[in-house]
Order: C-alpha cells, then structure tokens, then sequence
C-alpha cells in the first residue's frame, strides 16, 4: 500500500482452501517409498538369517562328526585281538611247556591274558565308543568277534574260580592251543570286514563333508549376496533420501511461498476496502494514531479531510449501484491523484472518505481541499444511456490541535463537513470553534457490508424539495 493509501493496482487472487492431508506428492511418495524399502528390506534381512542359521547349524554337525571316535579305532581293535590272541598261545605253550606244576607266576600270566582277551571281545558299557560304533559299521565283525567270546568265556570261567588247579589250567592250555587257528581266522575276518567298513565310513564322510561344505559355500554365497544387495539398497535408500529430501525442501519452500501471500492476502483483505483499493476505516484509523503519536512526540502542523459525495443516494436510486459503485471508485481515484504520497487517505464507509495531511497549515489545507473538489468535479462517468455523469464533494477541514484525540480530530473534521452540506454542497468548509455539532450523527459507526451506499446519507439533513436529496 502506498503512503497515501492507494493499494496497488493488482487486486490478491481468490482466497482458496489449502489442503491439510495431500492426497499427492512428495509426502505421498516418500510414504509408499519408505513402505516398500522397509518391507524390501524385511525380506532380505529375513532370508540372511535364514542363511545363517543354515550355516550354523552345519558347523555344528561338522564339529560333531569331528569330536567322534577317530578313523580307524574300529581296525585297531581287531589288530588288538589278533595280537592278544598271539600272546594267548604263547601264555598256553608256557603252561604246557611247565606240567604238570606250573609256577603260580605262569598261570596268573595265562589267567591274565584270558581276562584282557575277554574285555577286548566282549565291550560292556564302560567300553570305548570305538567298539559301540564297530556294532553299527561291520556286523560281521561283531558276528566273529561274538563267536571269538563264545569260545573265550568258559576258559575265563574255569581260570577264575577259586579252586582252578594246574591241571586245569594245562587242560585249558591245550584246549586253547588246539582252537587257537580258528579263532585266528576269525580274527582276521573280523579284521578284514572291520577295514572293508571303515573304507565305507570314510566314503560316506567325505561324501557328507562335500555336502557340508557346498552348504556351506551356497550359504556363504548367499551371505555375500545379501551383503552386497543390502549395500546397493542402502546406496539406492541414500540415493532416494536426498532426492526426496531435495523434493521435501521444495515442497516446504511452497508452502512457504503459499503462506507468504496467504499472508499478503489476508493482510490485504484486512486493511483494504476492495471496491476502491483505499484503506478501509480500520487501516486508515490504525495509520491516523501512529501519525498522531509522531505529532506528539515531534510537534509538527496536520489538518483532516472529512469528503463525502453529494446526492449520492439519489444517484443510487436513479442510475443503479453498479453506477454508484463506478461513482465512488472513480471519486477515489481522483482523490488520490490530487493527493501528495505522504497523505494518508480511507474510505469510511460508503460514500465517505477521509484523508490526513501532515505538515500541512490551515492555507494549505483549505487549497488542497479545494483541489479535491475541483479534481472531482471535473470527472466525468460514463453510462450505458445518455450523457456524462457528474458528480461532487463537500469538504470539512479541521486542524489538528495539541493533545487531541483522532477520533475528536475527525469529529471536528465532520462538524466542518456537516456545515458545508448546510450551506449548499460541493464545497469546503474549516472548523472553528462556533460550528455547529451535527444531530444524530455517529461517525464511527461500523461501515455497511456492501461498498454501495443502501440508505439515508449524510445528504439528508441538507435534502430540499426541490433537488431530490
């Protein structure tokens, strides 16, 4: 708005409703962005554990395999039964070789390497777990070895009882050295199965351990894959953000550019009258006590202007508001092109207006009225039928006086111009101090809703018959 109260030419366009939840976007897409990430992302992070657990779960049965009996503990024990079956013949020559009274040191020897033959054949619970895994890797092993006990065990019986005598013991001697080649031969077929088995575990294990291991690779391979998708996602979520964020700080940038000229818009719906562009009563009441309060502070000489139309009503009534309308734009702009920029000038409300003029005497300000009437008088307003319209002003002037008030200021500017209407119109008139006060007159009455003038003006205290208002 320009000093003088003219807003510029260019009116604010349609205030519109701003939409609070946007239906589009870049709120929209970086919502359905950050949707299908995060359940991209699930997914994947879902399929690693998987991968995960895949592997852990095959170290494990490696590490279990691992922490087994070692390869060849099953062939170690038929070898150890073949010896022990060796030493058993040569305890038996020795008993044989001593009838018939043998030492009590050689027969605890054949007693003893019965017993240790007996344990190596016959495995109880407390035995190694290498022969409880010869149960399950060579049943035929264990069939020969089973039938190696059998022969055994009633020689272990007869050696430890409490009464064994040598006889005995050389009967047993004999007996053994007697079946000693058939049990030899089963312990070489226990042998030969057990290592026939044990070629077959070791096949069987390396075959699992291929398996573990490509496990283990197609894991790994699947790992390193989610790693590096997972970057790629990351790059492309990073990649994303900025493009969004680039979008966002768009966006807010015309938000912000919005509400700066909602601003701008509202502030000049506030403060302008929209049919004449002049500020309205409050703008124009807000302006006059900031001038009034430099004038207090820095004593300076400011007059008021209180102008309103003659016969407006009439022209109303004759012409239409439309003309009306036409009338007190065309009235404000010739006010305003007669009015320096350090003036301030309002409408009031209808076809009423008023104007401070700071720096201004009681001479200047009587001429600068006059100017405004003639400026006014001279306007000429076109109409659909018929000649030009004319039409004029009158003019109240008043001073401005040390301590007043601004609704007083344009009280006495309205006595003035009450005055000026009593004495004939399309004039000007300064207050003094024996004008006298208009009846029922309220000049700071609220303005009507609409810009035209609906009713009895201040023309009618000074309507006579004959000039119809």
């Amino acid at each position: 708005m320009s000093p003088n109260g003219k807003s510029p030419p260019r009116k604010p366009a349609r205030l519109m409703p701003m939409s609070s939840h946007p239906a589009s976007g870049p709120g929209a897409t970086l919502r359905y962005s950050s949707r299908w990430l995060t359940n991209g992302l699930s997914l994947l992070l879902l399929c690693m554990a998987a991968l995960t657990i895949i592997a852990t779960l095959t170290l494990h049965e490696e590490a279990r395999d691992l922490a087994g009996p070692a390869p060849g503990s099953e062939l170690l024990l038929a070898s150890q039964v073949a010896a022990e079956l060796g030493r058993l013949a040569d305890a038996a020559h020795d008993v044989l070789d001593k009838s018939p009274s043998p030492s009590a040191e050689t027969l605890r020897h054949f007693a003893l390497r019965v017993e240790i033959l007996t344990s190596l054949v016959s495995p109880t619970d407390d035995a190694p777990r290498s022969a409880a895994r010869l149960m399950q890797a060579a049943p035929q092993a264990v069939e020969g070895l089973a039938r190696i006990a059998a022969e055994v065990e009633p020689w272990y019986q007869q050696l430890h009882r409490g009464d064994a005598a040598p006889a005995q013991a050389a009967r047993a001697a004999g007996d053994m050295l007697a079946r000693m080649p058939g049990l030899r031969r089963l312990a070489d077929q226990a042998a030969s199965a057990i290592h026939i088995a044990q070629a077959q575990i070791r096949d069987d294990a390396r075959q699992a351990m291929a398996a573990s291991f490509k496990r283990l690779q197609w894991t790994l391979a699947g790992l390193i894959s989610g790693s590096v998708v997972l970057a790629l996602w990351l790059l492309v979520l990073n990649s994303q953000a900025k493009h969004l964020n680039e979008r966002l700080a768009e966006a807010n940038a015309k938000l912000e550019s919005a509400v700066i000229e909602r601003t701008r818009q509202l502030a000049w719906l506030a403060n302008t009258d929209e049919l004449t562009e002049l500020r309205n009563r409050r703008a124009f009441m807000e302006a006059g006590e900031l001038l009034l309060r430099q004038c207090r502070r820095y004593p300076q000489q400011l007059a008021a202007l209180l102008i309103d139309i003659d016969h407006f009503k009439t022209i109303n009534d004759r012409y239409g508001h439309h003309v009306g309308d036409q009338a007190i734009r065309r009235v404000a702009d010739a006010l305003t092109a007669a009015l320096r920029e350090t003036d301030i000038i309002g409408r009031l409300g209808g076809e009423e207006f008023a104007v401070l003029m700071p720096h201004t005497d009681r001479a200047a300000a009587l001429h600068a009225a006059e100017r405004l009437r003639q400026a006014v008088a001279n306007l000429k307003i076109g109409l659909l039928s018929g000649g030009p319209l004319t039409t004029t002003i009158s003019v109240g002037v008043a001073p401005y006086e040390t301590g007043i008030t601004l609704d007083n200021l344009l009280m006495h500017a309205d006595m003035a111009l009450y005055q000026a209407k009593n004495l004939g119109r399309n004039r000007v008139h300064f207050h003094s101090p024996d004008t006298p006060v208009p009846q029922e007159r309220d000049l700071f009455e609220d303005p009507p809703a609409s810009g035209m003038a609906s009713g009895p003006g201040r023309d009618e205290p000074a309507r006579s018959a004959g000039d119809g208002g």
